[in-house]
């Protein structure tokens, strides 16, 4: 009798070890480098960047980090979104559909602004940020621009991946956004 209880208190201490494992495993950053606020952050100040001479934008390579294209199903809204749709509901038509505004850039640049926010939970989490931008098309022309964003975050396989993407932005004067550009560089 005593063989087998240990041998059982064998089993469920195992199955038990394994479970928390499992879920060690799946659980994602609630602070630090991984978590969505600073990952927010990241997406658009350098995601979304292109440099002078930069690579082909291709979203699969440069935003794999940020959506999940294995199962990239969600809602992705952006007015800004070139061509007539600006709703989407598969991350990797939605982020197709940005590869011509960057190919017909010379860069696109980003500076944080203001309201930045997040709440968090174990499985999914949301952030909002404020941000302005610069597209510098090949042309020549100029497109200074004020937006705010709000990302909807899934944990998945132990990684935040944006499922839900709402995006608002308006044409503004160069003038009225130069001072976050220069906090940026000042370090604010």
């Amino acid at each position: 009798m005593t063989y087998l209880a240990s041998a059982l208190s064998v089993i469920v201490l195992s199955s038990l070890g394994s479970g928390l494992l499992h879920a060690a495993e799946n659980t994602c950053e609630q602070t630090g480098v991984n978590s969505p606020l600073v990952l927010h952050k990241d997406w658009i100040m350098m995601g979304w960047e292109k440099k002078k001479n930069a690579p082909e934008f291709i979203f699969a390579n440069k935003m794999a980090r940020y959506y999940n294209l294995k199962e990239p199903e969600g809602i992705y809204w952006d007015n800004f979104a070139p061509g007539e749709k600006q709703l989407f509901d598969n991350a990797v038509i939605y982020g197709a559909n940005w590869e011509g505004l960057q190919a017909k850039a010379e860069s696109v640049t980003h500076a944080l602004t203001e309201g930045h926010s997040e709440l968090i939970g174990d499985k999914v989490a949301s952030t909002t940020i404020g941000f302005v931008g610069t597209i510098t098309q090949k042309t020549g022309a100029i497109i200074p621009f004020n937006g705010r964003s709000q990302l909807g975050w899934q944990c998945d396989e132990g990684e935040w991946k944006i499922h839900q993407e709402l995006n608002y932005a308006w044409v503004v004067k160069v003038q009225d956004i130069a001072h976050y550009y220069e906090a940026m560089k000042a370090g604010s």
